[in-house]
């Protein structure tokens, strides 16, 4: 087999290279992640006091991430892929700890290394998925791992927050720190190895491969391209969503724990991605995609009418709504680019594929700090939502067969 696996009799279930191991990882590392992902934004506020100026923060954060992220593949071709997996999981660990600092410093700190620790847990996971999961098997494996850690994205919120209100910042870090070395613990007992086809070689090493080459054949191959459009859209609204949900709720006189357990709600509709799956399957992921787009933009653009009456318990109605489809994307958003990317440009091709994840809190980040100087949360609403329903239709170019 192309990864190959060691692992005592007791992970047998779940621990042979498949659905049931990534699923595993997967969900410690959403654990790890989602334990502070509603309370950076409120630590950011108390730090900073504007909107604007977190905006600003989160766009150098993705200037970092991008340029970081596209240097991975140095490190895949100079240690073995378990290495830059393991560098993934220990810079969670030390990202908490800058967080606990509880300052403006310590925060960006954090957030660099947490962006670049992210990168190179997905770029090494997606390559073992690639590895070992079949092309047509994609479609129950990815929405499967998705539920799997749908517990994680909708406890932990809340649980993080509310460490964060009672105990301080050390409490929640502290949480993901630990969780981050289970993820740790758990990788090195499965023991996966590389691909023969990616691992760097060792008799004739060939030279590292150019960010600038990747990216302009990746640009080339047009399947690739909307693939990362598709996955662009999706993580945007993520992004928005995490950051700007609290804020809104928070200025409009609900409490922190309040704004977390919409979070927790939004992050729930994960459990519906097997049954998306399932549908897919029977409909065609290329209908899913689009509808699920489309339904997103009209779900934000009504969001945003109602912000602007004030009506935020409806507003969060809405964006909750919004959740629910987009987590049809999370369900099949990816299955473009899995499918059409060659073996052997796995490593190349993954790594500017999940450029999107840091594009995403870039582009977003930049115009929302300008919209932001000069209107309400509404104009954040109201953007994404325009940017759903324009990439629903650009979507209608997938081939009709995926």
């Amino acid at each position: 087999m192309a990864t190959h696996v060691r692992h005592p009799m007791w992970l047998e279930g779940v621990a042979r290279p498949g659905v049931g191991a990534f699923a595993l990882l997967f969900a410690i590392e959403s654990f790890a992640r989602a334990t502070l992902v509603t309370v950076i934004p409120l630590q950011a506020f108390a730090a900073l006091q504007s909107s604007r100026a977190i905006s600003l923060m989160f766009t150098c954060v993705g200037v970092a991430g991008l340029i970081g992220s596209l240097f991975i593949p140095f490190l895949i071709r100079l240690i073995p892929r378990r290495w830059v997996y393991t560098l993934g999981a220990l810079g969670l660990v030390v990202a908490a700890a800058l967080f606990a600092l509880d300052g403006a410093g310590g925060l960006l700190a954090g957030l660099v290394v947490r962006v670049l620790a992210v990168a190179c847990l997905n770029i090494t996971l997606n390559l073992y998925i690639m590895d070992t999961i079949r092309r047509r098997d994609f479609v129950r494996a990815e929405p499967f791992r998705l539920a799997v850690s749908g517990a994680a994205w909708t406890l932990c919120p809340s649980l993080g927050v509310f460490l964060y209100g009672q105990f301080g910042a050390i409490a929640a870090d502290g949480l993901s720190a630990a969780a981050a070395l289970l993820l740790l613990a758990a990788f090195w007992t499965i023991r996966l190895s590389d691909n023969p086809v990616i691992a760097a070689p060792r008799r004739a090493p060939k030279p590292p491969p150019n960010p600038m080459r990747s990216i302009s054949r990746f640009l080339a191959q047009p399947r690739l391209r909307l693939g990362w459009l598709i996955a662009f859209g999706r993580s945007s609204w993520w992004a928005q969503f995490f950051t700007f949900t609290p804020l809104y709720l928070v200025i409009s006189g609900h409490s922190d724990l309040v704004s977390a357990v919409v979070i927790s709600l939004g992050n729930a509709m994960l459990f519906l991605t097997v049954l998306i799956g399932r549908f897919a399957e029977r409909v065609g992921v290329r209908r899913v995609i689009i509808g699920a787009y489309l339904l997103t933009g009209v779900s934000m653009l009504a969001a945003a009418g109602l912000a602007v009456v004030g009506w935020s318990v409806a507003v969060a109605i809405l964006l909750l709504l919004a959740g629910a489809w987009v987590s049809g994307l999370d369900a099949v958003g990816n299955i473009p680019f899995l499918r059409a990317v060659r073996a052997r440009e796995r490593a190349e091709m993954t790594t500017v594929f999940r450029t999107y994840i840091d594009i995403s809190e870039l582009l977003p980040s930049a115009l929302f700090a300008v919209l932001l100087t000069f209107f309400g949360l509404e104009s954040v609403f109201a953007t994404t939502g325009l940017a759903m329903l324009a990439i629903g239709l650009v979507a209608r170019y997938l081939p009709r067969a995926l």
